[in-house]
């Protein structure tokens, strides 16, 4: 979600996307490292792509696909 936020304050031009480009790809990466399954790295690869591409709206698109899998993984974290 965080990272959704920040690219969110790129697209509103509440942050400038030259200073957020690198701290953002850095983010995605971190999140790869949790997120490891098949299908979460395709939308890690597609947001990081997109970043990269500077299309922030499909970045955010593609980061946005993944808050269900960070929530379920962060239920179950509650749990144990």
């Amino acid at each position: 979600r965080r990272v959704c936020y920040a690219v969110q304050l790129v697209l509103t031009g509440d942050a400038e996307p030259e200073e957020m480009r690198l701290q953002l790809l850095r983010r995605i990466e971190e999140l790869s490292r949790a997120l490891t399954d098949h299908d979460s790295r395709r939308h890690l690869d597609l947001a990081s792509d997109a970043l990269i591409s500077e299309r922030y709206y499909h970045c955010l698109k593609a980061l946005r696909a993944l808050i269900p899998r960070e929530d379920r993984l962060l239920a179950a974290a509650r749990r144990a």
